[in-house]
């Protein structure tokens, strides 16, 4: 008798959960940060995230995170980290913290506020990536992600 692979590939059970999600990201904090870096931001009860990310052709090529020592938080930019690769500025900067916690069923109510933190340090990151490689976004996508206006 052999164990059942647990590859996507080959996986019949859902590899999108707290548990997975945190393991993969524990080892993603791990790796250097991409060239373009948003700040830091935290919450009141001391969870803190910064994105690192890639811009490509005005597409997120990766996405990279460092988190506080929060299961749920770590699970939560893991999600964005995996999620988003691939897709243009514009839509990425539309993701919502809403849309973050139905992607990952299972996460208690009282922790699912770590979304929005989530959410936040990735778009910090996003207006870094708009800011340095002058990247052209339609205002309608996210009003506070646009480039500054220069006088």
């Amino acid at each position: 008798m052999t164990a059942a692979c647990r590859e996507p590939c080959c996986s019949v059970a859902p590899r999108f959960t707290v548990a997975d999600l945190f393991e993969r990201g524990f080892r993603r904090m791990r790796e250097a940060p991409l060239a373009i870096e948003g700040g830091t931001i935290a919450d009141a009860d001391g969870n803190a995230a910064r994105f690192s990310i890639e811009v490509d052709d005005g597409k997120l090529a990766d996405a990279r995170f460092r988190a506080s020592a929060c299961t749920t938080l770590i699970a939560y930019c893991e999600a964005i980290s995996e999620l988003l690769p691939g897709f243009g500025v514009d839509v990425v900067a539309q993701l919502t913290a809403n849309e973050l916690v139905a992607a990952l069923p299972g996460v208690p109510a009282l922790k699912q506020d770590r979304a929005v933190l989530a959410i936040a340090a990735f778009r910090a990151a996003l207006r870094a990536a708009i800011q340095r490689e002058h990247i052209e976004i339609p205002s309608s996508s996210w009003p506070g992600l646009s480039r500054p206006s220069t006088p």
